[in-house]
C-alpha cells in the first residue's frame, strides 16, 4: 500500500455538500458519487466532466451542482470514501510488521510483503469499488502536476510509508538514505503501475482476472521487487 505524495504543504478543499441532508439527499449523493467513481476509474480524472458524471448517474445537472459546486468536490468526496478504510488496513498491515520485528527477525521480503498486503487483498476481492479506488489512487499519485487535494489525500499515508522506510533502514544500516529510499520508491512505483494497469496486464497475459490469478501475479511482483531491491541495498543476511 502506498501512495507517494509531495512534501509541500497541502491546503484544504470542500469536498461538497454533506451536512443537514435528508435521507433521500444521502442516496442521491451517493448515486452521484458511484456514477464518478466509474467514470473515473475508467477515462481519469482529466477525461471526465461533470456533465458525463450526470448521464452517468440518470440524475439533473442542477442535482450534481448542488451537492458538488466543482468536479474537484466531486473527485476530494470519492477519495475520501475510502481513505479511512485503506489507511486503517495499511496501518494494521505496519504494526503487524513492527510487532513481529520486536519478536524475530524480519528481512527485506517481509517488508515488502507488509506493503503489498492491502492492495493484494483489495484486488483479489470481488469488491468492483476497491479495485477503483486503488485504480483512482493510483492516477491520482502518478499525475504530473498533482493538485492541491490530491495531495491532501495523500498525506494520510505518508507517517505509515515513512515507517516503512525507517523499517528498510534499520535492516540495512550501512547503506545511505538515498539508497534505501530509491528500494523504497523502486516498490512504490511498481505497486502504482498495478493500480493503474492490472486489467491490461492480465489481458496481455491472456489470463483471466480471479482471486488466484492476482495472487500469482503478487508473488511474482513480490520476488521481482525482492531481487530489485537486493541489487540496491545488498547484504543478503538481512533479506530473508
Amino acid at each position: 500500500m502506498t501512495a507517494a505524495v509531495s512534501s509541500a504543504p497541502a491546503t484544504g478543499h470542500a469536498s461538497g455538500r454533506t451536512k443537514s441532508l435528508t435521507s433521500k439527499g444521502q442516496r442521491t449523493r451517493s448515486v452521484i458519487l458511484d456514477a464518478a467513481e466509474r467514470q473515473f476509474a475508467e477515462r481519469g480524472f482529466d477525461g471526465v466532466s461533470l456533465r458525463q458524471i450526470m448521464e452517468e448517474a440518470g440524475v439533473q445537472m442542477g442535482q450534481v451542482q448542488y451537492y458538488f459546486p466543482a468536479k474537484e468536490d466531486v473527485i476530494v468526496s470519492v477519495l475520501e470514501r475510502r481513505l479511512s478504510e485503506v489507511t486503517a488496513a495499511y496501518r494494521a498491515s505496519v504494526e503487524n510488521l513492527e510487532a513481529r520485528a520486536k519478536l524475530e527477525p524480519i528481512g527485506l521480503r517481509a517488508v515488502i510483503a507488509a506493503v503489498l498486503l492491502v492492495s493484494r487483498t483489495w484486488l483479489a476481492s470481488d469488491d468492483a469499488s476497491r479495485h477503483r479506488y486503488l485504480r483512482m489512487l493510483g492516477l491520482a499519485t502518478m499525475s504530473f502536476n498533482q493538485p492541491d487535494y490530491v495531495r491532501s489525500h495523500g498525506q494520510a499515508f505518508r507517517p505509515l510509508n515513512e515507517r516503512v522506510i525507517a523499517m528498510l533502514l534499520r535492516l540495512f544500516p550501512e547503506q545511505a538514505l538515498g539508497r534505501v529510499l530509491s528500494a523504497y520508491h523502486l516498490i512504490e512505483a511498481n505497486l502504482l503501475s498495478v493500480y493503474v494497469n492490472l486489467d491490461a496486464l492480465f489481458a496481455r497475459r491472456g489470463e483471466e482476472r480471479s482471486e488466484a490469478a492476482v495472487h500469482r501475479y503478487y508473488d511474482e511482483l513480490e520476488g521481482f521487487l525482492y531481487g530489485g531491491c537486493l541489487e540496491l541495498l545488498g547484504d543478503g543476511r538481512r533479506s530473508a
